[in-house]
């Protein structure tokens, strides 16, 4: 069932966490299930399915109704309406037509058979024009060529795999064998491989992501670029992120940067950081007031708190040699008593103490890695000063922007 081309609609994969995804599974590619469901193709991890619930199709649910309802206008009409709610097109016709033989008049089904009351008599709306044969032919073709292109990028997927298992997972790069595997994935100039690359690569060690980041700067297809994008804000070595960042600047792509302008508004504090160092790696100017709004942030965070008490200061004015004067009887006897420590804290040690505790408070957060970017873009550096910043910028803006001299062109600063 799980053969490459083999359609199963109504399939239930059991995701590990409790999720169940309805799928129609597309091909096996080895450790991953191409599958379309309604959000789209997507591939999915065969060791993130704790189990598959295999459920007949909707064609042969249609039929298990069909054969079970009666022949009433009422029965083939909700009958169509079940058909049109799982995507059975030919099947929902059927039904309706089926619904006007019995009952002309059914205003329901005439109106989705797309027929419009004009005095007093249904007319059918003049239907679309028939697909020719060229365009037919098209259909058939664009399909085959889908059918192909998935099918490269499963074999794909198998080589590039591996070459990682047997030369580049848990390895150095140093390494003879990381070396020849380096070589054997630098030699792939095929653009279908960027899939496999990507997925299998990213999976490695920060050499193996490395590589992948060299092996993507080769391709110029927009699926490359939108994958370089992704390791720049999520990958967690800042060499790998930096990497990538130095690759995407070099294709002069206003959509990089617009994409890593919009992360700086993200919620993740990861995320706006990396996107940040990207830009400034990147030289991207357009940028620049968008990281002067966030060079500082302030929120409320858990912060421990440390107050020192003084109490060697209580120790002398109560605990002196002066009250040694001061006798109490003591059964028989009169005996001198001056107290000796501070009893309710029970220190062995030192009179001066520090009480700590943890309270929410509102902190300021200094986003260095922005301001970073800034002296990378600018020359400049006014620390987190976000006005100077502005000012400077505002000034220095127009005349360059526009090809003019600006102060910074003559060495002069007004």
């Amino acid at each position: 069932m799980f053969a490459t081309g083999t359609a199963s609609w109504g399939d239930i994969f059991h995701i590990k966490g409790g999720e169940e995804i309805e799928v129609e599974i597309l091909a096996n590619l080895g450790d991953y299930y191409q599958v379309r469901t309604k959000f789209g193709v997507v591939d999915i991890a065969k060791d993130w399915i704790e189990k598959i619930e295999e459920r007949p199709s909707p064609w042969q649910l249609y039929e298990k109704k069909r054969a079970a309802s009666p022949n009433s206008a009422d029965a083939h009409y909700k009958l169509a309406v079940w058909c049109d709610r799982r995507g059975l097109i030919v099947e929902h016709r059927a039904e309706l037509e089926a619904v006007l033989e019995l009952y002309p008049n059914h205003v329901k089904a005439r109106r989705k058979l797309g027929y419009v009351e004009k005095d007093g008599k249904w007319i059918r709306k003049v239907a679309p024009r028939a697909p020719t044969q060229e365009e037919l032919d098209e259909r058939r073709r664009e399909r085959e060529e889908e059918e192909l292109v998935r099918k490269l990028i499963a074999e794909w997927t198998v080589k590039i795999k591996a070459i990682h298992r047997g030369r580049l997972a848990g390895r150095e790069a140093r390494s003879k064998k990381f070396r020849k595997g380096r070589d054997l994935i630098l030699a792939i100039d095929d653009p279908l491989a960027v899939p496999g690359l990507a997925r299998v690569l990213s999976t490695g060690n920060e050499a193996c992501r490395l590589l992948m980041v060299e092996s993507l700067a080769r391709f110029e297809q927009d699926e490359s670029t939108m994958n370089l994008v992704v390791i720049t804000l999520l990958d967690p070595s800042p060499d790998v992120r930096k990497k990538a960042a130095m690759a995407l600047a070099v294709r002069k792509d206003d959509r990089v940067t617009d994409r890593l302008r919009g992360a700086l508004k993200s919620d993740e504090e990861h995320v706006l950081r990396n996107a940040a160092a990207a830009l400034g790696v990147m030289k991207a100017r357009a940028s620049v007031e968008d990281l002067v709004g966030v060079l500082s942030t302030e929120t409320r965070r858990r912060v421990l708190v440390s107050r020192p008490v003084m109490l060697d200061e209580i120790r002398l004015v109560f605990v002196r040699p002066t009250w040694c004067r001061h006798r109490w009887h003591h059964r028989w006897r009169r005996i001198r008593y001056a107290p000796q420590t501070i009893g309710v804290l029970d220190w062995g040690g030192s009179m001066i103490g520090t009480d700590s505790y943890y309270e929410m408070q509102t902190v300021s957060v200094y986003r260095t890695e922005v301001q970073e970017a800034l002296i990378a873009i600018t020359g400049q550096n006014f620390g987190f000063d976000e006005d100077d910043w502005l000012i400077w910028w505002r000034d220095e803006k127009g005349p360059r922007d526009q090809g003019i001299e600006g102060p910074r062109d003559r060495g002069v600063r007004d």
